[in-house]
C-alpha cells in the first residue's frame, strides 16, 4: 500500500478513516506488520479493514498513532481495558505511557506565606477613623518575601537600602510610606494572588485623641516545588514556622 492511502478501519463495528502511513507510525507494532504488507488482512462486507477488537478505545489508540501522545479524558476509567488493547496491537511507547499514568500521584505539600500590615491613626471622635491622622504603618513578615512581593516606593526611603542589602530569611518589621499605603500595599499583593485572610481594627484612647489600629493579614498559598516558592525556600527551624498542609487524594479527615 501507498503511504498516504486512505484505509477505512471497522474495529468492533465502528468505522474509521485514516492512512497507511498513520497505521504504520510504529513499524514493529501489529498495525505496522498489518499495513505494510507483513500480514494478512480481512475485510467486511463494506470493504472496510475488519479488526475484531474494542471498537470505542479504538479512537485513543488512533489519536495516539496521530500525535504521539495520550489524550484521555479527566474522568477516564477503563485504564485497565486500554492497557489490554495498547498491549495487543503492541505500540510499546503507548504502552509505557499508560503504565506512567499507574504511577502513584505525588504528595502535594502546600506552604502558606503571611505578612501583616499594621497602620496607626490618630484624630477625634468627631472624625471618621480613615480622615485622622496617619502616625505610622509598618508591615511585617520574612524579609525576602517583603523585598519580592512589594514595590520599593512602598517601603520607607529609611529602609529601603537596608531591605535591599539584606534579603535573608529572617522576620522583621519594615516601615511603609505614602498617605494610602496601606490600601495600596493590599491592592498590590492581592494583584499578585495573596488573600485577605483577617482585617481587624481597634480604638483606643491617646491623651486627649483617640488612636485606631488596622490590622490585615495576608496569605499566600504556594505549592512545594513551584519556583515562585523555591526562590524563596526556607529550610531549617524556619521550616517550623510556615504551614504545611499535606494534600492527599486519599485523606478522608
Amino acid at each position: 500500500m501507498a503511504s498516504s492511502e486512505i484505509v477505512k478501519l471497522n474495529v468492533g463495528g465502528v468505522v474509521y478513516t485514516t492512512t497507511t502511513s498513520t497505521l504504520c507510525k510504529y513499524p514493529n507494532s501489529m498495525l505496522g506488520a498489518m499495513f505494510n504488507g507483513s500480514m494478512s488482512t480481512n475485510l467486511d462486507e463494506n470493504g472496510c479493514v475488519f479488526i475484531d477488537r474494542d471498537g470505542e478505545l479504538f479512537k485513543y489508540i488512533l489519536n495516539y498513532l496521530r500525535s504521539s501522545r495520550l489524550a484521555l479524558p479527566c474522568d477516564f476509567k477503563d485504564l485497565d481495558q486500554l492497557t489490554v488493547e495498547a498491549d495487543f496491537y503492541q505500540i510499546t511507547s503507548l504502552i509505557e505511557h499508560i503504565e506512567m499514568l499507574r504511577l502513584p500521584v505525588p504528595e502535594k505539600r502546600i506552604r502558606m506565606r503571611y505578612l501583616e500590615v499594621i497602620e496607626v491613626r490618630t484624630g477625634n471622635l468627631a472624625t471618621m477613623p480613615t480622615m485622622n491622622s496617619r502616625i505610622k504603618t509598618i508591615i511585617s513578615g520574612r524579609r525576602d518575601i517583603i523585598h519580592k512581593y512589594l514595590s520599593l516606593h512602598q517601603i520607607h526611603p529609611a529602609e529601603r537600602e537596608r531591605l535591599q542589602l539584606n534579603t535573608g530569611k529572617d522576620f522583621t518589621e519594615i516601615a511603609l510610606t505614602g498617605s494610602n499605603v496601606r490600601l495600596q500595599v493590599g491592592e498590590c499583593l492581592r494583584n499578585q494572588g495573596w488573600e485577605l485572610a483577617e482585617s481587624q481594627m481597634s480604638t483606643f484612647p491617646s491623651g486627649e485623641a483617640i488612636a485606631h489600629n488596622y490590622k490585615d493579614r495576608w496569605s499566600l498559598a504556594q505549592i512545594k516545588g513551584d519556583q515562585s516558592l523555591e526562590e524563596s525556600q526556607c529550610n531549617g527551624i524556619d521550616d517550623e514556622t510556615l504551614e504545611e498542609i499535606s494534600l492527599l487524594s486519599n485523606e478522608g479527615e
